[in-house]
């Protein structure tokens, strides 16, 4: 039998190798100065993007037995082990805490029309269930096979679920540093703005938190993970947001992550 004979892979090892697949190909694509429509800009771009999914396989294959094979691939996909209050939590908190930092930046002097849809999004609704699709795909469902489905689930056994969460929020930063610099794509778009790219990556850490509470409150789902991404970018997309929105959707998230930890000390300790 292939690879019978299993390593010992420290987890820590991930970082540089994520790191490196993934940016080997989005510092091509940067390189090339073309922009989102180009075909090989798209694949150089995907190539990286299924680096934290490939890097996570290719570990599990090499140091571990076929009973935690079963035990990852049945948390990708059943969706029992997720509790009603956790599939609210999911589906309803990105939304909401998008609502509400529109309707404060409302009362501090910001437009109404941060409510309309963004025109890309639009141009979906036609086939709506193509978009969520792709929305879902390229995304949550590779990123959280990698960070929480098996990353996760190897940090929580050397540190602190807060620890874990501050480190993997750390690297996932990092890790989307080289598509800020891509053109035509969405995060380019905060480059134009310092207050933007702050609150960007000041948000992924209690989104981290977030993550980690979901993940270990629900026996380990990785589709719990796959599916808050896949909320927290489609709500993403819906809306054009101003900076002081921006700032105050980070801030709702952090409250958010505190009250978790402080309510959920045996998970964060």
């Amino acid at each position: 039998m292939m690879f019978s004979k299993k390593i010992q892979i420290n987890p820590l090892l991930y970082i540089p190798l994520v790191l490196v697949l993934t940016w080997t190909p989005w510092w091509l694509a940067v390189s090339t100065g073309r922009g989102m429509e180009n075909l090989a800009v798209k694949v150089l771009l995907l190539a990286g993007l299924l680096a934290p999914a490939v890097v996570a396989l290719a570990f599990i294959l090499l140091s571990e037995e076929a009973e935690y094979h079963w035990d990852y691939w049945r948390r990708v996909i059943d969706p029992t082990l997720i509790s009603r209050g956790s599939y609210r939590l999911i589906f309803l908190l990105p939304v909401m805490i998008t609502v509400i930092a529109m309707l404060g930046s409302f009362i501090f002097g910001e437009s109404l029309s941060q409510f309309k849809i963004v025109p890309q999004v639009r141009a979906h609704l036609p086939s709506i269930l193509v978009f969520i699709f792709y929305t879902f795909f390229i995304g949550p469902f590779p990123e959280e096979l990698g960070w929480r489905g098996y990353w996760l689930d190897k940090l929580k056994d050397r540190m602190s679920g807060l620890r874990a969460s501050l480190l993997i929020g750390l690297v996932w930063a990092v890790w989307h540093i080289p598509l800020f610099l891509v053109k035509g794509y969405p995060l380019q778009a905060k480059t134009q703005d310092p207050l933007f790219l702050a609150f960007y990556f000041i948000d992924l850490f209690p989104k981290s938190v977030i993550f980690t509470y979901l993940f270990l409150k629900n026996r380990r789902s990785t589709l719990a993970a796959i599916l808050f991404h896949f909320m927290i970018n489609f709500t993403g997309q819906l809306f054009e947001l101003r900076p002081l929105t921006e700032g105050l959707v980070a801030a709702l998230y952090l409250l958010v992550a505190i009250c978790l930890m402080v309510r959920n000390k045996e998970i964060f300790k």
